[in-house]
């Protein structure tokens, strides 16, 4: 099987949501993804990443217009050969860069890109994805999959009370971690932390706090030590990269950090390691350039000796969310896994297969291929989607 893919598609998705999800630092009531479809070996696939200013500093249009200006000769000869010729050359790539601009990586459009390559690559070869990961894993991987236990995100629109109080006993029972969105008021926050941490079992369940960069370093520094005998650690308590104060919050506070905005690409986790900035990292497939991306990142950060946290991005539509449960099934030694919140936001058919997850057990199973195993639906292409030809002119708003 031989040739580059053909001219690839993208298209911008906008969907309602069911219910607005908040932070501290953004507010959401419809998903923005931009998607790709491409062609690889007669097989098509499909891509998506979800940019956010406040994390990666793309936007929609910005993510579009990386993609249809992309002059990638990079991937000249990659899909020429084997099936694991194809995966390795693919995984070689640092496709963040080659879409961006100098010292301006675009993460999340890469991401859409090499989800969709990768798609086609294992479908044309009738492959499921976990082969591809299994090529270019190395140990981080699970010798068998296996289904791991999704934690709980409490954001600002709900308090755990409502949220964990709402769960039968069992599913409460069973979980292994739960996230809360931190407040610009400390105190509230540690409330919320307590409140968390009352309603669930000390012995199983792990609590954090993720205060997505919002927090100025002196009010980070005090919510940690107001946290530390409550929370496993706080996930980016401060400004992204901000390598003094997060030292400080570890060697002063005793709290132990989680990079996520302060981690996108594996130089960042270099970084951290020499300010001694961090115990933990979040890593998310559109965040992190894509599944293969994310796995370079997950082999570095356990090189280092930190710790993983495998997220997801809030409204992933399809192709990011199985490619996130894929990851999850057989990345080994994870701390937490997120598995979003789609069932309650979305429709159910705007993927085949719809978006399932067993709330009882939290349990969100990977598909099982061809590929990453989804395809968006008709309904999403038809109602929510729209092919985009002509790159958008750049704006300066900065969307939730």
């Amino acid at each position: 099987m031989s040739g580059l893919p053909s001219p690839v598609e993208v298209f911008t998705a906008e969907v309602p949501m069911a219910r607005p999800f908040a932070h501290a630092a953004h507010s959401r009531r419809t998903s923005r993804s931009v998607l790709v479809r491409c062609t690889l070996a007669g097989a098509t696939g499909w891509g998506e990443g979800a940019p956010r200013t406040y994390v990666t500093g793309e936007s929609l249009e910005s993510a579009v217009r990386a993609l249809l200006h992309a002059r990638l000769p990079e991937l000249e000869g990659v899909f020429s050969g084997s099936f694991e010729s194809g995966v390795r050359g693919l995984a070689a790539l640092d496709l963040p860069a080659a879409l961006g601009t100098p010292g301006h990586p675009v993460p999340a459009a890469a991401a859409a890109l090499e989800t969709a390559l990768l798609d086609a690559w294992c479908r044309a070869h009738r492959r499921g994805a976990a082969d591809a990961l299994a090529l270019v894993g190395g140990e981080v991987l699970h010798a068998q999959p296996r289904v791991p236990v999704s934690a709980l995100v409490v954001d600002a629109t709900r308090t755990p009370s409502e949220l964990l109080g709402a769960l039968p006993a069992e599913a409460r029972s069973r979980l292994t971690h739960v996230k809360v969105k931190g407040l610009p008021d400390l105190r509230a926050t540690r409330e919320l932390a307590l409140s968390t941490r009352e309603l669930t079992d000390r012995a199983r369940t792990t609590v954090s706090v993720d205060a997505n960069g919002a927090w100025p370093p002196a009010q980070a520094l005090e919510a940690a030590a107001l946290l530390a005998d409550t929370v496993d650690w706080l996930e980016e308590p401060t400004r992204p990269r901000d390598w003094a104060t997060l030292h400080r919050i570890q060697r002063e506070a005793g709290c132990p950090v989680m990079l996520d905005e302060s981690a996108v690409v594996p130089a960042d986790l270099d970084e951290a390691i020499r300010h001694a900035a961090a115990t933990y990292v979040n890593v998310r497939v559109s965040k992190c350039g894509g599944p293969l991306a994310s796995l370079r990142m997950l082999r570095h950060a356990r090189t280092l000796g930190l710790r993983a946290q495998l997220g997801v991005q809030v409204a992933e539509v399809g192709p990011l969310w199985a490619a996130g449960r894929l990851l999850a099934a057989h990345v080994e030694g994870l701390v937490a896994v997120e598995s979003g919140r789609q069932d309650e936001w979305f429709p159910p058919d705007l993927t085949i297969p719809p978006y399932t997850i067993d709330r009882t057990h939290h349990h969100a199973a990977p598909l099982p291929g061809p590929g990453f195993g989804l395809v968006p639906s008709a309904r999403l292409l038809r109602d929510h989607a729209r092919p985009v030809t002509e790159a958008p002119r750049l704006t300066t708003r900065t969307p939730a």
